[in-house]
């Protein structure tokens, strides 16, 4: 009980000395003198307003917004370029002050500068301004999302960052190029684009006078497109786009167009194949004489071609002489000239002509034959009988049979030729010059004589020499 007392006492001494002490006297005793803090801003810097470039195709400004909320949106960029102006940057501060850039996560932007210094850095004076510049990529597509950092010098915390985005298309493709092929084929060729990263592939295109279609199900990755689906005679116009990878899929301008003719029909075969410079009996051999500067004519049908290529082949056994030569305008002759067929054997070579037109369409082939013979018949024999005086005298022999015989008269003038044919076996008989000898005076008579047989080849000459008496 007397702890409890002693405790109640204590309590109220200490009430009262607390209720002495007043608030105002607390407070005033205690006070703490006030300071201001001040708040940088890149604002404080530099303004930024939208440019004058508008995204590809449209009206639409790239940029918008301000200093602290600029926001860069290139739209579709069918292929690359620069844009200029995209926003204007303005020193709004009392003093000289250096801006930067840095653009991060844009792999489809080769470029993206200050239009005064050319970088990414531009020092300005107070009141002074210039540009920004973007050129976008000509090798990598696809969809770009990143930032672009608008900075002040020497300053590393004072920026602003800003959304970039960019759908760049692959470049496109040159102009290809077509070539007709066999069966009415068109083949198609075209140089790479310059886009390496991010590129698909392409797609062809084709009209024949109405709508394009695209003719590959999926992005070709070659360079090269055959059309086998095509109409003989039937005119094509081609074109090709370079797609990207990736989604959304983007597409390139279109290349500029070639047009082609599809070709399925064959040129027509020749009428003729002739020697046009045969020898022997009826101009129809191949001899000695011209076996080595052959020529051979050629007749072609209407429809045929200057483009055509003729096809001539001299051919005996596993030998042959091909040459080719131009067709005519419609129905006409050629003559090919200068063959060397000395080097096939002798016998009876196949003369063969085709023709093949642009396309490659080969056709049909004609063929004839003819007798080559470049062997000379050996030189005949000759006997000289003087029929005496008033008769004529005679020669006679044997040779190749069938052979014409040729004897020529060399003395006593006047000269004279006296023709005349082997028979079956061989054997020739031929009056030639009566010639009256003198017992005293001999006359002395001399004649040549060969034989030239069917094919025109000539033998050696043999030399007959008489003395005439009486």
């Amino acid at each position: 009980m007397r702890r409890l007392v002693a405790l109640a006492c204590l309590s109220l001494a200490v009430a009262g000395l607390l209720a002495q002490l007043s608030a105002a006297a607390f407070t005033g005793s205690t006070s703490i003198p006030s300071n201001t803090v001040t708040v940088d801003k890149l604002a404080n810097y530099f303004s930024v307003v939208p440019g004058t470039a508008v995204q590809a195709g449209t009206s639409t400004a790239v940029a918008s917004g301000n200093v602290d909320t600029m926001a860069l949106d290139f739209g579709l960029v069918p292929s690359a370029r620069t844009f200029t102006s995209v926003f204007r940057i303005t020193n709004v501060s009392g003093a000289t002050h250096t801006a930067t850039l840095a653009l991060s996560s844009v792999p489809q932007v080769s470029s993206a500068v200050f239009a005064s210094s050319g970088n990414g850095s531009a020092t300005l004076a107070s009141g002074a301004s210039t540009t920004l510049t973007v050129t976008t990529s000509s090798t990598v597509a696809g969809r770009g999302s990143g930032s672009l950092r608008l900075g002040l010098a020497g300053v590393g915390w004072l920026y602003r960052d800003y959304s970039f985005h960019i759908d760049e298309a692959p470049e496109a493709p040159t102009a290809p190029a077509v070539v007709q092929k066999p069966a009415g084929r068109l083949d198609l060729s075209w140089t790479a684009s310059t886009t390496v990263t991010n590129l698909a592939g392409y797609d062809v295109y084709r009209s024949s006078g109405a709508a394009y279609t695209k003719l590959n199900a999926s992005p070709l990755t070659g360079t090269t497109y055959s059309d086998t689906g095509t109409a003989d005679g039937t005119t094509y116009t081609y074109k090709l786009t370079a797609v990207s990878s990736g989604s959304p899929v983007l597409t390139s301008l279109d290349s500029t167009t070639v047009s082609a003719t599809a070709d399925a029909s064959a040129p027509g075969a020749p009428t003729t194949i002739a020697l046009a410079n045969g020898g022997g009996a009826g101009n129809a051999y191949v001899n000695a004489g011209n076996a080595a500067n052959l020529s051979i004519s050629i007749t072609l049908p209407a429809g045929s071609l200057t483009t055509d290529s003729v096809k001539l082949t001299v051919s005996n056994g596993a030998n042959s002489v091909i040459t080719t030569k131009a067709g005519p305008a419609g129905s006409g002759t050629i003559t090919v000239t200068g063959l060397n067929v000395a080097a096939l054997g002798d016998g009876t070579p196949t003369l063969s002509a085709n023709s093949t037109d642009l396309a490659g369409n080969v056709g049909t082939t004609t063929s004839v034959t003819v007798t080559k013979d470049t062997a000379a018949p050996a030189a005949p024999t000759a006997v000289y009988t003087d029929n005496n005086n008033t008769n004529a005298d005679q020669i006679s022999g044997t040779a190749e049979a069938n052979a014409s015989i040729n004897v020529t008269k060399n003395s006593p003038a006047p000269t004279a030729t006296y023709p005349t044919t082997a028979n079956g076996s061989g054997a020739y008989t031929v009056l030639v010059a009566a010639v009256n000898g003198k017992p005293s005076t001999p006359i002395a008579v001399s004649y040549t004589i060969t034989a030239t047989d069917a094919a025109g080849n000539t033998s050696g000459a043999t030399t007959l020499n008489f003395t005439d008496t009486k």
